[in-house]
């Protein structure tokens, strides 16, 4: 029942307009002056166009009961009537044309963004404009007595101009305060939401002193204008002092947002206009009324932008701390959560595997599985820990730090135990974990993530979480040994001290071939074999740089050479994440061209490890290069889990046996079969063979005697310089 009577015509509408109506009529300012009365505010209009803002249609009974009461107190019955029903029918037609215009919008505060202009123009300009049109007309058509009215038989006359920037005045100035009062009276709640809303608007380098000076300097210069204008020989003291309040209201616009500008300004203008009793010159009044018209208008728009300014300026900022395309939280957001909690546990994630598998299936897969092993660990983040998205492969989680021990092995296993499914394809990449305790201030937070990224690459050989802690001298040791062998790699990379073996492969039909074997010659001169760099390289990703390396130095050795080794023939080891390049096919025919090399000189060796997964990109690529005349051989046959599903499906010209198998076949049985149940499988497939690790005559003779068309090891030759083969 009492929900009714708030909401309800009969309710709270028609009691709260009865009763505000003739107060607003005690607080509107009427002056006298020689040619008769006028209004410097008119607030029963700013009254109804409150009251509708709130409660709608619901409004007008009572409205209609109120201004009819009002103009029966000082016309005769018939003519109040009419004066009312035009003074209604004002009023609705605006407020429909604004219904209609603002939707569901129409209930809502001053100053929100969005209505600003077109409210302006229903109630601010077209409304005032139509009630003064409509009351002149009655007064011009003598429908009523102009000794009654505040307008003359003549509308063209400085006393209708000064009634008309009244009803302006009061409907956009003075407005906010009524509708803020008129919803907190319906609303409990509604005010400290307002108390929010403003100190919302309040730019952020506001300080409580500056709001205080502000408004003791506005109080005092209040009470002042209002001595000035209860006396009459003040008045030109008067009209100077007037002018200070507008850089006054202009810095509460600037620096305050609207709602507390328009609040202050709308009892501003009522204080003022309540002591200002002494006569003036019609044109003096205008000229001032016009400027505070003007002054409401320019506080309106400076007070409306500046908070739409700060609200950008807030959104970007937010926006700069969230990524877009994964949707986390950012490294910058996690230096300034960082910087605002006491202490912190910080949790790294690292998934390596994730740059290989996005090589293959595109970025999509990586943001996707970013995103969703976020959601799936959110369940265990406590109020206000966070998942960060880091650049590459990585994640951040922020942690509480008085809970972190139990709950970093509860990540670790979770994290375990996600697998993302993809295109029909379950993947589930290894995770390595690390984390650290920090303490504000974190001055250098990229380096201490490098530093949680090395462990974390410890953690995924362990398969546990790794402490960046002093304790943990072992892991940190081996983390810096491994940057070292990555530092040293890059540096032979750009410093040309990689050098290259050349191992005569023999060929049953004479048609030999070298293949190219890789040394890396450290600071004391000696020479790696790949077992020592290669897992660096794969690693961190820097296998193309080593494919590219390894190819234009042979072809620019064969284009050097081609007169002394004519139709020279090199065998050259490709890792598998370089067949996922895009441009891996149209890299190797530019090298081609620009060393004049025929493709049929190559024969790239792939390690059976390529075709362990399905790729399509790897079949695509290396049916490429065999269309480009490139010969393709599968490295280490028999190694792997899948093998002969792989010489199913995919397209090679050479199968290279592995050499664990070729070391033991005279004294293994198992071992004889396998290889001759490949060479079975081979020749189905019009492969050519090739067994690697021959150590022996004896073991050359057996192969020989099963039909292997190549034979490569120390029997048959010891790799030795490129550069010999030039010279012999």
């Amino acid at each position: 029942m009492f929900r009714q009577f708030r909401r309800r015509w009969w309710g709270v509408p028609l009691w709260l307009a009865l009763v505000l109506m003739p107060l607003s009529g005690m607080l509107s300012v009427k002056l006298p002056l020689p040619d008769g009365p006028v209004y410097l505010l008119f607030l029963p209009v700013t009254l109804t166009v409150a009251l509708l803002m709130v409660f709608d249609w619901a409004a007008l009974p009572g409205i209609t009961l109120a201004i009819f009461w009002h103009y029966l107190t000082i016309f005769s019955p018939g003519q109040a009537l009419i004066c009312c029903t035009l003074f209604i029918c004002g009023i609705s037609s605006c407020w429909l044309g604004y219904r209609i215009w603002a939707g569901r919008q129409w209930g809502a505060t001053p100053g929100t963004q969005g209505l600003g202009v077109m409210r302006l123009l229903w109630i601010g300009l077209l409304l005032p404009t139509l009630l003064v049109f409509l009351l002149q007309t009655m007064v011009t058509l003598k429908i009523v007595p102009a000794s009654l009215s505040i307008f003359n038989r003549n509308p063209l006359t400085l006393r209708t101009l000064i009634n008309y920037q009244a009803i302006l005045i009061s409907c956009i100035a003075i407005l906010p305060l009524y509708y803020v009062a008129i919803r907190c009276f319906r609303h409990g709640r509604y005010f400290s939401r307002q108390v929010n809303l403003l100190r919302q608007q309040i730019a952020e380098n506001v300080s409580q002193v500056e709001i205080r000076i502000w408004l003791v300097w506005l109080t005092m210069l209040v009470i002042v204008l209002m001595v000035l204008h209860s006396r009459e020989q003040n008045q030109a003291i008067s009209d100077f002092a007037l002018l200070l309040l507008l850089p006054t209201m202009l810095w509460a616009a600037a620096r305050f947002g609207y709602l507390l500008s328009a609040l202050a300004w709308s009892l501003v203008l009522i204080l003022l206009y309540q002591f200002r009793t002494q006569p003036e010159l019609s044109l003096h009044l205008a000229v001032n009324t016009t400027s505070l018209l003007i002054w409401s208008l320019i506080l309106y728009f400076i007070g409306i932008n500046g908070v739409r300014q700060r609200r950008l300026i807030k959104k970007s900022r937010e926006a700069a701390l969230v990524d877009p395309v994964v949707d986390l939280p950012n490294l910058r957001a996690l230096q300034a959560m960082l910087a605002q909690q006491a202490s912190s546990t910080l949790c790294f994630l690292r998934i390596p595997d994730l740059d290989r598998l996005s090589r293959t299936w595109g970025l999509d897969l990586r943001i996707e599985y970013k995103r969703r092993l976020a959601a799936h660990l959110q369940p265990l983040l406590q109020p206000k820990e966070e998942i960060y998205h880091l650049p590459g492969f990585a994640l951040a989680l922020r942690l509480d730090k008085a809970t972190h021990e139990k709950r970093i092995e509860q990540i670790s296993a979770h994290s375990d135990r996600y697998s993302l499914r993809w295109q029909g394809l379950p993947l589930q990449p290894d995770i390595g974990i690390s984390y650290c305790h920090v303490v504000p201030p974190v001055n250098n937070l990229p380096r201490l993530l490098g530093q949680l990224s090395e462990m974390a690459e410890v953690s995924l050989h362990s398969h546990q979480p790794e402490s960046l802690q002093q304790d943990n001298m072992h892991a940190q040791r081996q983390a810096k040994e491994k940057l070292a062998q990555l530092d040293e790699v890059q540096q032979a990379l750009d410093n040309e001290r990689f050098v290259m073996l050349a191992q005569r492969i023999e060929g049953l039909r004479g048609d030999d071939y070298h293949e190219l074997l890789l040394r890396l010659v450290d600071a004391q001169g000696e020479q790696l074999t790949p077992a020592h760099f290669l897992p660096i390289v794969q690693e961190f990703g820097l296998t193309w740089e080593m494919d590219r390396w390894v190819l234009q130095h042979a072809l620019s050795f064969i284009d050097r050479c081609r007169v002394r080794l004519p139709a020279m023939r090199f065998a050259i080891n490709i890792h598998a994440a370089s067949l996922y390049r895009p441009y891996f096919v149209s890299d190797l025919e530019q090298l081609l061209k620009q060393y004049q090399v025929e493709p049929w000189q190559l024969i790239l060796e792939i390690s059976e490890a390529a075709g362990n997964m399905n790729f399509s990109a790897g079949y695509r690529t290396i049916n490429r290069l065999r269309r480009l005349g490139c010969r393709i051989a599968i490295d280490n046959f028999g190694t792997g889990y899948a093998s002969y599903l792989q010489l199913k499906t995919l397209q090679a010209d050479m199968l290279k046996i592995d050499g664990s198998f070729i070391q033991n076949m005279l004294h293994s049985p198992l071992d004889y079969q396998i290889i001759e149940s490949i060479c079975r499988v081979a020749r189905l497939k019009r492969m050519q063979i090739v067994a690697g690790c021959v150590e022996s005559d004896a073991v050359a003779a057996a192969l020989r005697g099963l039909g292997i068309d190549y034979l490569q090891g120390f029997a048959i030759s010891e790799p030795q310089p490129l550069t010999s083969l030039a010279e012999r």
